[in-house]
């Protein structure tokens, strides 16, 4: 319920001014709707009240919440009502002045507002992954909330590349020159796979290639493979129930245990932003398992966050979904949250003192 909860993912908007190739929203951009939250639709959901303790994230699982004309707004009414916001941005779009408006509502409220910077590279090779951002608009945008917001506001994480693997100490550098934490982030996505980046037609190198250094690193995708083949192999035969068992008990669900909620740029509420792309994308079949739910069951366009964690989905069916052998099986959940955490984020944070 609503009072119960710890930490609200926004997807504020699909919209954005980059192109990442690992990035959902770039890899099925024919299919894209481009939506966006209003004001309005932020305080119809979150209506005036004690929100001390909860952290509402400002995410990019599709776009970037600063392309959302209402961000600024949406960010002083939840701090006003006692929220801690969070930003996760490429900081390649907006003004100045923008960014430092942006930084007196951190300064006018310290500790309750961070912005993470995902900048992959520096001045030679951000722009390689982070498709059509300018190294000195996102440089003028960092400095311009570094000079006006609170301390330890901010924070620079950077995926790291086989092509950006120089730049690395002198972005560690430049973050400490900030006052921003300096982060090295690896995951399932930006580290299994060798994305073939379309820079544009008025671009004379027609496509590049993009590998990751966390193929050194850890073998993640060996743990997904192996539990992709275990799963079939249940399916078939049913056999060692213990072994399943151990497995969907070791879950940690972001909602169940957690206390978490993603709501989606369409305004439909999920348990966590993986489940979402997996429906953007339809993997494992999910939107045919989900419409035996009916139609706008999680839709928060006409009904509140309440009615739709009532529904018997969250109370009941979601954690039944997470043996193999169910009819609304959803692989991801094993895959994403049971001990292994195959597909995770990794970040390794370095704070600056």
């Amino acid at each position: 319920m609503l009072k119960d909860l710890k930490k609200v993912e926004l997807e504020i908007t699909s919209d954005c001014n980059a192109a990442c190739p690992g990035c959902a929203r770039t890899i099925n951009i024919d299919t894209l709707v481009v939506n966006s939250f209003s004001l309005q639709d932020l305080q119809r959901l979150f209506p005036v009240d004690d929100y001390s303790g909860v952290e509402f994230k400002f995410c990019g699982v599709l776009g970037d919440p600063i392309v959302n004309p209402d961000c600024l707004e949406m960010t002083r009414y939840l701090i006003s009502c006692g929220g801690y916001v969070e930003y996760s941005t490429n900081g390649g779009y907006n003004t100045v002045e923008w960014w430092k408006e942006l930084g007196s509502i951190s300064a006018e409220n310290p500790g309750k507002l961070r912005v993470h910077f995902c900048v992959d590279g520096h001045k030679e090779t951000n722009h390689i992954y982070r498709v059509n951002t300018k190294w000195n608009v996102v440089k003028r945008n960092m400095e311009a909330f570094a000079n006006t917001a609170a301390k330890k506001s901010a924070g620079w994480i950077y995926i790291v590349f086989d092509h950006n693997e120089h730049e690395l100490e002198t972005a560690r550098k430049h973050a400490d020159s900030l006052g921003f934490d300096f982060a090295i982030r690896t995951g399932m996505r930006n580290s299994y796979h060798d994305w073939l980046v379309k820079l544009g037609k008025k671009n004379k190198q027609a496509e590049k290639t993009i590998t990751t250094t966390g193929k050194k690193q850890h073998s993640k995708v060996d743990v997904v493979k192996e539990l992709d083949n275990f799963i079939e192999e249940y399916k078939r035969t049913k056999v060692d129930e213990e072994k399943i068992s151990t497995i969907t008990n070791s879950i940690t669900c972001k909602y169940i245990h957690e206390g978490e909620i993603f709501i989606a740029n369409d305004l439909t509420l999920w348990p966590c932003c993986f489940l979402w792309d997996n429906t953007f994308e339809n993997k494992d079949k999910i939107l045919e398992k989900l419409s035996t739910q009916g139609d706008g069951w999680n839709s928060l366009k006409d009904k509140s966050i309440d009615e739709v964690l009532e529904h018997p989905w969250y109370k009941k069916l979601l954690a039944e979904s997470w043996h193999p052998y169910n009819d609304l099986h959803l692989p991801r959940c094993i895959k994403t949250c049971a001990k292994n955490k195959a597909y995770h984020n990794e970040i390794q944070v370095e704070y600056n003192k």
